[in-house]
């Protein structure tokens, strides 16, 4: 055994370090990007030998780390489907957030393994030999140089420009992040195409939508209910009369919505209702916009609203910090914040409120629109009852195992059908307690993002990226016309918000509901691409709606 264990210790060591080697070339062979990536390397493992005073013990710990990282972006992929940014540690070190990990227990023990990974190679290989002093502050001079060789190619503007060409993939792990970290610059999103091409069509349907602008007799009180994880799952193509269809889903002014995200990343919807803005316009800073977009932002629904004479309230069952959003709201404009605490609902003082039933939440809903009645209220509200994980274990209470093989995706589909039986009922009765009220009211629901229930099977719809489909319904007490489009983008709702309540609006969000007009409701998904980037030219670099390129 004495004999064997150094030999299995070696083929260890080279599988570890050959796997370093492998990520940080990745597919992009001999590159720019590769150089970054291997500077970063050398650069670690030359640390480690200051700190350490050893030789091998460095390159297994540094190999060790790269691995890390590479695992961390599989992670995010097979969750999210999007590639490691150095934005999302912006997040994920945010002590707001830390309660989401908790939430999260498979996550929690994932990164737990990743601890004991290095730890575990940090005892196999450590060892008594220790190199001079002489050579141990080489390293340092070294190890110093290297990391800024990598940091000083990643900030170049050309390699900036040739990584952007190959987004939202990148170029492998660690150049993505090294490239990505450049955000000491802020830069709106750049569109070269002339805004002349999408002002001479929307000039041209001035009259349409002039005809088409509610107008309700006094301003109407406004709710728009963000649905956690909500998607109807008549949208999943199973063959089964089991599957139950929601009433909510049914309403005449029900449509498919496009978001920019999947199975998390409630944020980033917020922000395509809230600004009118698509977070995929930001690439890299995507996962960041409350963190890096949120100050520059010019025009909000907040904004829009105030200037009308709206209370603007966000009610929400996540503390204010979280994830950012409550700094955000503030310079989106909010007026006040609560959480269901706040409104009499029995629980700790600005405690994330994970399981809080829909009902009772859309309740302290109806408390606010009770209390505040001296000027029209814009409330924007969250679920979270809806939100994962899902329990794969969970009894088959609408008996789909006999039409779907998969037992596992049959327990979270059940577990999740039981949710959404609830988030159904709630609706239904808030819509219904809107319909009856005697001040004019809009309400606006819709799903934020699929939930990641390991669905694999195809969807009941020839649009592209159907896994980023959701849905919206606006309904109001007072007459409306209906407006069915094959698809309407998020960053698109706002403007119909607008539009159906019959205020005031600025240049921005009438460009907002031309755009809507003259594609159908869609914007990225839009056929005419001219007229997509004619039309982002205008918001961004006429409007300079998300700001201008500072420098901090």
């Amino acid at each position: 055994m004495k004999k064997i264990f150094p030999i299995l210790k070696k083929i260890y060591a080279i599988l570890i370090i050959l796997t370093a080697i492998i990520i940080c070339s990745g597919s992009v062979g001999f590159s720019i990007f590769a150089v970054i990536s291997f500077s970063f390397y050398i650069s670690l493992t030359l640390f480690f030998i200051f700190l350490t005073r050893q030789s091998i013990l460095p390159l297994i710990v540094s190999s060790s780390l790269i691995i890390c990282l590479q695992l961390l972006n599989q992670i995010k992929v097979h969750f999210y489907k999007e590639r490691l940014f150095f934005a999302d540690f912006y997040v994920a070190i945010d002590p707001e957030n830390f309660s989401t990990l908790i939430h999260y227990p498979s996550a929690l023990i994932f990164l737990l393994a990743l601890v004991a990974f290095l730890v575990i190679n940090f005892w196999v290989f450590w060892s008594k030999k220790r190199i001079s002093y002489k050579l141990q502050f080489v390293c340092l001079i070294f190890s110093v140089a290297s990391l800024s060789a990598a940091i000083y190619i990643s900030q170049q503007d050309d390699t900036n420009r040739l990584w952007q060409q190959f987004l939202p993939k990148g170029r492998g792990t660690i150049a993505n992040l090294f490239i990505s970290s450049n955000q000491m610059t802020y830069e709106p999103p750049c569109y070269s195409r002339s805004s002349d091409y999408f002002l001479e069509k929307s000039s041209a349907i001035e009259n349409d939508i002039d005809n088409a602008k509610q107008n309700p007799h006094k301003k109407p009180d406004i709710v728009v209910f963000l649905q956690e994880s909500t998607v109807n799952p008549q949208l999943f193509n199973i063959q089964s009369n089991n599957l139950p269809h929601y009433d909510m889903f049914s309403e005449p002014n029900s449509n498919l919505m496009r978001v920019q995200t999947f199975g998390g990343g409630t944020w980033l919807t917020e922000f395509a209702i809230l600004t009118g803005l698509n977070s995929n316009d930001f690439s890299f800073r995507k996962n960041s916009v409350y963190y890096a977009v949120a100050p520059h932002v010019q025009t909000s629904l907040f904004k829009e609203l105030n200037e009308n004479g709206y209370y603007t309230v966000v009610l929400s069952p996540m503390a204010y910090g979280n994830y950012n959003a409550g700094p955000s709201y503030t310079s989106f404009g909010m007026q006040q914040f609560f959480m269901p605490q706040d409104l009499g609902y029995q629980a700790d003082k600005n405690e994330n409120l994970w399981k809080i039933p829909t009902k009772d939440l859309l309740d302290k809903v109806k408390t606010i629109l009770e209390t505040y009645t001296d000027k029209p209220l814009f409330i924007f509200v969250l679920s979270m009852n809806e939100h994962g994980p899902y329990d794969p274990n969970h009894a088959d209470d609408y008996q789909l195992g006999q039409d779907i093989a998969d037992s596992q995706f049959v327990g979270r589909l059940n577990d999740y059908l039981n949710r959404i039986e609830s988030l159904n009922s709630a609706t239904q009765d808030f819509n219904n307690y809107i319909k009856q009220r005697e001040n004019p009211t809009l309400f606006v629901y819709f799903g934020d993002h699929q939930p990641n229930l390991s669905w694999h099977g195809d969807y009941k719809t020839k649009l592209k990226q159907a896994d980023f489909l959701t849905q919206y319904t606006l309904s109001t007490n007072y007459p409306t016309k209906v407006e069915h489009n094959e698809l309407t983008d998020a960053s698109l709702i706002g403007g119909l918000i607008l539009e159906k309540s019959g205020v005031q609006y600025s240049d921005f969000y009438k460009a907002n509901i031309a755009m809507r007009y003259l594609c159908g409701g869609k914007l990225n998904d839009c056929e005419d691409q001219k007229l997509v980037e004619s039309y982002k030219h205008y918001i961004y670099q006429d409007l300079k709606d998300a700001g201008s390129a500072t420098k901090h």
